[in-house]
């Protein structure tokens, strides 16, 4: 498919995931600053958005448009706003997400209806709960109530902090203005847990821009939707998402206990010292279950290389790498030629185990 392909009245399931694979989204904060971004620009550039999907590491769009340009520059805008807001929030420079942003073009109700099943299945998939509609962050459940994940609010019957957050929200929404991550934890710095959630959903309502009536008409109806949902986790081969089968469980806890510590407060987690990031490197492996990946991902630091990865660069490269005993050598040009060693075929070497191999 071109790049420019674009048939009349399709959807566009748009992915996009951080430059370095890492993760993005580590408070609620700074997930619902995004939200407030993607919907003033939504506004702005009157894009018609059928679903989204954060993710820890990525973002999921179903967007219909007008032609290429508008859907090129709606993303573009938004991705650089947001880019702009964390690393002015964290310190931090540089390109956030990764470029270009994945995209699939759907165009028969059937390929539409597998799409946004796979859109809402995404926390599913990745084991942050059971059913499509309980996870947050897809917004599904925001089709279906305004409070779906606290108690009502009714501001005469609220605390005074609680209400004053709402009058800034409201503030900055009729000003055309979305919510900094700095602004954010100054609104929920002084509330309950419980009003902490009623001010999310506040939030998340008061900034709705998502056509969930268009989506749901797809399936005649939500109840219909969500036994879709339930039923099946959709398909997608060409969006440009590289499968991956672990669990974004582990995510969720590094986050808890990054917070429990104060490794969020002036984003000290971003900015550790080498031996620094080592200590809580092992901590969060063994406190959480996580894979080395997904520590990588979540400190943002890279992997060291190994001296097999380094013989294999070696080999691919030159034929005979510098670094490793002889016995290692041989066993790593034995296995990566993918041949039994019946006799040797490799330089004989001298010296020490660690001395280069004569050629």
């Amino acid at each position: 498919m071109k790049s420019d392909f674009f048939p009349p009245g399709a959807w566009h399931h748009v992915y996009t995931i951080t430059k370095d694979g890492g993760v993005l989204f580590y408070r609620i904060t700074d997930r619902l600053s995004f939200y407030t971004v993607m919907s003033v620009l939504t506004r702005r550039h009157r894009m018609t958005v059928l679903g989204v999907s954060i993710m820890f590491t990525h973002l999921h769009f179903m967007l219909k448009a007008v032609d290429i340009t508008h859907l090129r520059s709606y993303i573009g805008d938004v991705l650089s706003t947001f880019s702009r807001i964390v690393n002015q929030d964290r310190d931090s420079r540089g390109a956030v997400f990764r470029r270009p942003f994945g995209r699939a073009v759907r165009c028969s109700e059937k390929e539409k209806r597998a799409s946004l099943i796979y859109l809402y299945n995404n926390p599913v998939e990745k084991k942050l709960c059971q059913r499509a509609i309980e996870d947050r962050w897809t917004f599904l459940a925001y089709a279906r109530n305004t409070f779906p994940f606290s108690a009502t609010l009714v501001k005469r019957n609220v605390r005074h902090a609680l209400r004053s957050a709402c009058d800034v929200v409201d503030r900055e929404y009729r000003a055309g203005r979305y919510l900094r991550p700095a602004m954010l934890r100054e609104l929920f710095r002084n509330l309950f847990r419980t009003e902490q959630e009623q001010l999310t959903d506040y939030i998340i309502q008061k900034y709705q821009f998502i056509d969930h009536r268009e989506a749901i008409g797809l399936f005649d109806d939500l109840n219909a939707l969500l036994l879709a949902t339930d039923a099946s986790s959709g398909k997608e081969y060409d969006v440009g998402e590289n499968f991956d089968p672990s669990s974004d469980v582990a995510y969720r806890e590094m986050c808890s206990l990054a917070a429990r510590n104060g490794l969020f407060e002036n984003w000290k987690l971003l900015h550790l010292s080498p031996d620094e990031c080592a200590g809580w490197f092992r901590n969060f492996q063994l406190s959480t279950g996580a894979s080395r990946s997904q520590v990588r991902k979540f400190l943002h630091s890279e992997e060291k290389p190994t001296c097999k990865m380094q013989m294999l660069k070696e080999i691919t490269r030159k034929g005979v790498p510098k670094f490793g005993t002889p016995f290692q050598v041989k066993q790593l040009y034995y296995s990566f030629l993918h041949v039994t060693p019946s006799h040797s075929f490799l330089p004989r070497h001298s010296g020490s185990g660690n001395a280069q191999l004569r050629v």
